[in-house]
């Protein structure tokens, strides 16, 4: 097809649904970036995003009615903080044995750039400042390693025959960094082919009043389309049918930045098999009624997920008798999903409704003829999120676990003073404490300050009998026992 008719059949459609504006430059387009430009105009369907945005702009203004919510009863989850569930070594028990029966796989949801750390790096590159200096990623994949080996001896099998998958979600803008990162670091001593990388999609971005926004003169500006870009991004890819090849009945996903996570937990995993769940949830109480972290109720009587800024403020303040907050079950996007389950996704993406995100948006200025980095949210951004699945899940597995020995997030600058590198660090340094203060070791002045055990001694505390009766005064890094 010439390419002025390819051009003028293009431009009926987008002038069909409002979008004429993203030809504007292209008669001053070489022919390379001329066919580039088209080809993506091609691909994108044009009509089917156009109407999505319209409709999640009107949903996104709808407000919630407060009796169409309703909070979780305390029946309907379990607790690992008071024990009162009972269980938890059943559910650990049950969790190693199906990871060394090579049936658990762990998905890491790594497309984020470390933007607000002042990090255009992936995220999970950062380092919090520990004394070994590892980084996020380095940490979750040792954390890997060292459970193969438990798993192995707990069910008496060759420690080389324990294999756990890792499913790495990048995005556009961390997929290169991230592969390299990988492949230059061994995998963080992980095989070749238990590591899979996928990606999560991306939507275009719009302007406030719904037109498209061009990058360049023939580039259309576009985002990551948020973590629920799993689901596809896992049948696309062909990684769920591999998995299904090996065995695979359970992926545990977690966000990259949670830098206290289980990774591939075997007790999580155990008690939502136990339970014989789709899918299984942490959740954690809220520090305060205006934390800023999503809480799991009940909406129109489905799970579903309301973020902070959707529940209104008389509800996130209300107390049960015993003085708790009613909607207290805070959401740490840490889940298991059957292998099963995350097949049956492609029969409801179709149905999940998108969120609005406000964002600092890449654009072409025609004054000067280059493409701006906004320095205010200048644009919209759809997203989907891995717990919007929930109102379609029949069965949900919800586990209340401990913030402090399971959840903190890096989400903020250095010197924020909450969510940052500072409460991070100090946050892992507290857990390696407690480990060896459990084991019967002291530890006491400067190592109060700085204390390590690295996750290849120790996934979660255990294997540390041979620290009974040391005291450690100094700063400390328990690279072997």
């Amino acid at each position: 097809m010439m390419a002025s008719n390819r051009v003028e059949g293009l431009r009926k459609r987008y002038a069909a649904v409002g979008q004429e504006h993203v030809f504007q430059y292209v008669d001053e387009l070489g022919q390379n970036d001329l066919d580039g430009f088209l080809n993506t105009l091609e691909k994108l369907n044009i009509e089917k995003i156009t109407e999505r945005f319209k409709k999640t702009m009107e949903l996104e203004g709808a407000h919630i009615i407060s009796n169409n919510i309703e909070p979780l009863e305390t029946c309907e989850f379990d607790s690992e903080v008071d024990n009162k569930s009972g269980g938890q070594d059943e559910w650990y028990e049950e969790g190693l044995r199906l990871i060394a029966q090579n049936k658990v796989a762990t998905l890491v949801m790594a497309g984020g750039q470390g933007t607000r750390l002042g990090s255009t790096l992936p995220k999970g590159f950062y380092k919090v400042g520990i004394p070994s200096g590892k980084s996020l990623f380095q940490i979750q994949g040792e954390r890997i390693v060292r459970l193969q080996q438990v798993a192995a001896e707990f069910a008496k099998v060759d420690k080389n025959s324990v294999v756990i998958p890792w499913l790495v979600m990048v995005s556009d803008a961390t997929k290169k960094d991230t592969v390299d990162y990988f492949r230059h670091n061994n995998n963080f001593g992980l095989r070749d082919d238990q590591v899979f990388f996928f990606d999560q999609g991306s939507l275009p971005a719009f302007t406030f009043d719904g037109k498209l926004i061009l990058e360049s003169k023939g580039k259309i500006s576009t985002a990551p389309d948020g973590n629920g870009g799993i689901y596809s991004g896992l049948l696309e890819s062909g990684i769920l049918d591999e998995l299904k090849r090996r065995g695979v009945t359970y992926v545990h996903a977690y966000c990259v930045d949670n830098i206290l996570v289980r990774v591939a937990d075997p007790r999580f995993v155990g008690y939502s098999a136990l339970k014989k769940a789709q899918t299984g949830a942490l959740v954690v109480a809220k520090s305060s009624w205006d934390e800023k972290v999503g809480v799991i109720c009940k909406k129109q009587k489905k799970y579903a997920v309301l973020e902070y800024s959707e529940i209104p403020e008389e509800l996130s303040r209300e107390k049960r008798p015993d003085g708790t907050l009613l909607y207290n079950a805070g959401n740490i996007c840490n889940h298991v999903f059957s292998l099963d389950f995350l097949y049956q996704t492609e029969n409801i993406q179709h149905k999940l409704e998108y969120h609005i995100a406000k964002k600092k948006i890449k654009y072409y200025d025609s004054e000067t003829g280059k493409s701006v980095a906004p320095e205010k949210n200048n644009g919209i951004k759809l997203e989907r999120f891995i717990f919007d699945v929930f109102p379609f899940v029949d069965k949900l597995a919800i586990l209340d676990v401990s913030r402090k020995e399971q959840f903190s997030p890096l989400k903020n600058a250095p010197g924020s003073g909450a969510d940052c590198p500072e409460t991070s660090r100090e946050d892992l340094m507290n857990l390696h404490i407690r480990f060896a203060e459990k084991a019967g070791a002291q530890v006491i002045g400067a190592a109060r300050r700085s204390f390590e055990i690295s996750p290849l001694v120790s996934y979660n505390g255990e294997g540390l009998e041979s620290l009974e009766g040391r005291v450690f005064s100094s700063p400390t890094l328990i690279n072997e026992l």
